[in-house]
């Protein structure tokens, strides 16, 4: 498991919420986050799902780099241009999925990439309740199978199996998750895309 940026996360979202003169109760009603969610990303309790990391960026009015990353270049003009080297981008945890944050040095991006690693095999590892386990936020996707297999399970369409090569375009807002098919975890090349405007269309607490 991916923790060895977990507290440096934790630091800059405790440093940004301070910043800002919020209280935990306040970034709650604004995020739409729990209170108890906030304090226990806050002290490396736990490590923030996606979606919720999104309700966070939406919130507090900051870049998703500002969260995940130390590093950030700010370019306004039309050249931009951001390589990530081979074992490089910040790293979080989230239950049986390990993301690696690409190209994290430049803000105000329209895509987050992430290389995830898939350790789950069966949803009973995620949860017992499908509204529990199942992702939805605001925008859309794509997953690119780098290796292994993968289960993708949406609420609209029958799970689909996934092999090395192929690739999946979904609508985020429609609840997802992916499971790993193989005995090998599985790689994927999963593209979010993301702006400023990003709002979650279920601002349901969790």
């Amino acid at each position: 498991m991916i923790d060895q940026s977990k507290n440096a996360l934790a630091h800059r979202l405790k440093t940004i919420r301070k910043s800002k003169g919020l209280t935990l109760s306040e970034v709650e009603k604004r995020c739409g986050v729990t209170a108890s969610t906030i304090s226990k990303i806050e002290n490396e309790s736990i490590s923030p799902t996606y979606a919720n990391l999104l309700r966070l960026v939406k919130g507090l009015e900051v870049d998703m780099v500002d969260i995940v990353s130390n590093n950030k270049t700010v370019n306004t003009t039309k050249t931009r241009r951001s390589i990530t080297y081979s074992g490089k981008g910040s790293e979080y945890s989230v239950g049986t999925h390990d993301y690696r944050i690409l190209c994290n040095d430049l803000s105000d991006k329209k895509m987050i990439p992430m290389l995830a690693t898939i350790r789950a095999k069966s949803i009973n590892e995620l949860s017992s309740k499908k509204s529990d386990y199942l992702a939805t936020h605001d925008g859309e996707e794509v997953l690119y199978i780098v290796s292994g297999q993968v289960i993708l399970h949406t609420e609209c369409y029958t799970p689909v199996t996934l092999n090395p090569g192929d690739c999946a375009y979904i609508d985020s807002t429609m609840g997802h998750i992916c499971l790993k098919g193989s005995k090998e975890d599985a790689v994927v090349f999963w593209v979010c895309s993301d702006n400023h405007s990003l709002s979650i269309l279920e601002p349901k607490i969790e």
